[in-house]
């Protein structure tokens, strides 16, 4: 079975700048389905945003993203490079 590898992102967006993300590392790096990536990547999301508080959330309109993607996909794409 394929395996899935999650990509995520903390993004800010403000009227002055256009959309900015910075890809987040996180602890995970293979998953057996895109239910597990995806159930991993809202609850780490979650953890995220709670771990930067409501205050850095509003102040830079932080907000998080991922895509979970097949590890063959991947290993593609690292060859058309």
């Amino acid at each position: 079975m394929e395996k899935f590898i999650i990509l995520m992102w903390l993004c800010t967006v403000t009227t002055s700048t256009p959309l900015n993300c910075k890809q987040l590392k996180t602890e995970r790096v293979k998953f057996p389905d895109q239910y597990s990536c995806t159930v991993y990547g809202y609850s780490h999301s979650l953890r995220v945003i709670r771990d930067l508080g409501r205050d850095q959330i509003n102040q830079h309109n932080l907000f998080t993203k991922f895509l979970c993607v097949p590890e063959t996909y991947m290993k593609k794409k690292e060859s058309d490079a």
